[in-house]
């Protein structure tokens, strides 16, 4: 499947989430595209506050954006197989390393 037949979005925006301990953590999503075949939404997340001046030591965050009914809502699920873990990576190296115009 080529990328060009998937829909991305690189709007960066500020998302609260909850860790383990509920504590409160800002994300930033650097990357959401729905993947056709897996038929799966994915969100790329980084820690807000871990950018530095050097962009590679900045960790993704990849997840399942699974949305309610509605769409007014959802949850972020983590990726579980070997093969979404590969595409997700491609994806990712291929959208991150574009230069902007």
């Amino acid at each position: 499947m080529s990328q060009e037949e998937m829909d991305f979005n690189t709007d960066e925006e500020l998302l609260t989430l909850y860790d383990e301990e509920e504590n409160e953590v800002l994300y930033r999503k650097m990357l959401e595209f729905h993947h056709p075949e897996f038929a799966k939404d994915y969100v790329i997340l980084a820690e807000e506050g871990n950018f530095s001046n050097d962009e590679e030591e900045i960790e993704l965050i990849p997840m399942i954006n699974v949305v309610d009914e509605d769409g007014e809502g959802g949850k972020f699920l983590p990726v579980e197989t070997d093969e979404e873990w590969d595409m997700i990576e491609e994806v990712v190296n291929t959208q991150m390393d574009e230069p902007e115009e």
